[in-house]
């Protein structure tokens, strides 16, 4: 294990220094002029020479990128163009807390949810609780998100008056403060996420159930309850936590739809903003952040993965 954790932070590494280079020259190429942006139409070509001056945009791209990924590696991704004055990082913290809130709200939803369904699908194969719950998750996962979001608005939001059309927050408003902004969201993301997790669960635990086992098991009269939570749930696990965990930097900052069309203040809705408004430190900072968590969570998925299942532990 000591050998494979040495070998996932060198990986995790090398993986995020090639993305920033990516990242970087992603951007670089993206059309439109940032000094032309900022300035507008009517401006002459001496102030977008020293606007680009100011800026750095005259100098080589490579020396550009050193310079961002040094600053980057000290937490600082400098001014945000588009809202001028404000720090990219405190734009960073506030939104990502937002969408860890969110995420996390998710989380302890679909997670239990999913597993219990799975696992009633899973020990009933063919019956009718298999076929509810594995149609219902066929359902789920053909929706778009933003056809699922916009179903719960007009129920949740418009007809029950229940929560608010959308999850904007006021001026020096908390989080926590108004909490009914999470609850379309996470409520969106949760079917979104049930249907797949728990027909991951449903054919992991259907493959444990005829495993030779679990028959023996069932063979000395051990109770089913008994043989499902104690022999047959660990095993049937594994599968859905690989699953969960490569989807935990998808619910941190890969929900750009969900989180635009509720208008949370989250970091994916942050990324469709700063496109918006080409607003270069913000776009470089907030999809590195989300590239970190994607990998990150997926490291951290690895590892507890290799905890559970001695079989793809590496030997020295």
């Amino acid at each position: 294990m000591k050998e494979r954790l040495a070998v996932k932070i060198l990986s995790m590494v090398g993986t995020m220094i090639i993305m920033s280079i990516l990242i970087f020259t992603l951007v670089e190429l993206m059309p439109g002029d940032v000094a032309q942006i900022i300035l507008g139409m009517n401006a002459n070509e001496q102030s977008l020479t020293e606007m680009r001056s100011t800026m750095g945009l005259d100098r080589p791209a490579p020396v550009r990128y050193l310079e961002w990924a040094g600053n980057a590696i000290r937490g600082d991704f400098g001014e945000s163009l588009y809202l001028k004055g404000v720090s990219v990082s405190s734009l960073i913290v506030r939104r990502g807390f937002h969408s860890l809130i969110l995420a996390v709200a998710a989380f302890l939803l679909f997670v239990p949810l999913s597993i219990f369904l799975g696992v009633i699908a899973g020990t009933n194969e063919r019956k009718w609780q298999d076929k509810i719950i594995s149609t219902f998750g066929i359902i789920t996962m053909a929706m778009p998100e933003f056809v699922l979001g916009v179903f719960m608005i007009m129920i949740f939001s418009v007809k029950l008056n229940w929560f608010p059309v959308n999850s904007t927050l006021e001026i020096g408003q908390t989080i926590f403060e108004n909490l009914k902004i999470i609850v379309l969201p996470a409520l969106s993301i949760t079917i979104l996420m049930v249907g797949y997790v728990s027909r991951m669960q449903r054919a992991s635990t259907v493959t444990v159930m005829n495993s030779e086992y679990i028959k023996m098991a069932r063979l000395k009269g051990l109770p089913r309850s008994y043989v499902i939570l104690h022999h047959a749930l660990k095993n049937a696990l594994i599968p859905s936590i690989t699953v969960i965990g490569m989807n935990i930097g998808w619910l941190f900052g890969g929900l750009v739809v969900v989180e635009s069309l509720f208008s949370f203040p989250g970091i994916g809705f942050l990324v469709v903003q700063a496109l918006k408004s080409r607003d270069i430190p913000l776009i470089l900072a907030s999809i590195l952040i989300i590239t970190f968590v994607y990998i990150f969570s997926s490291f951290i998925t690895d590892m507890l993965y290799a905890y559970l299942n001695p079989r793809i532990r590496y030997r020295s």
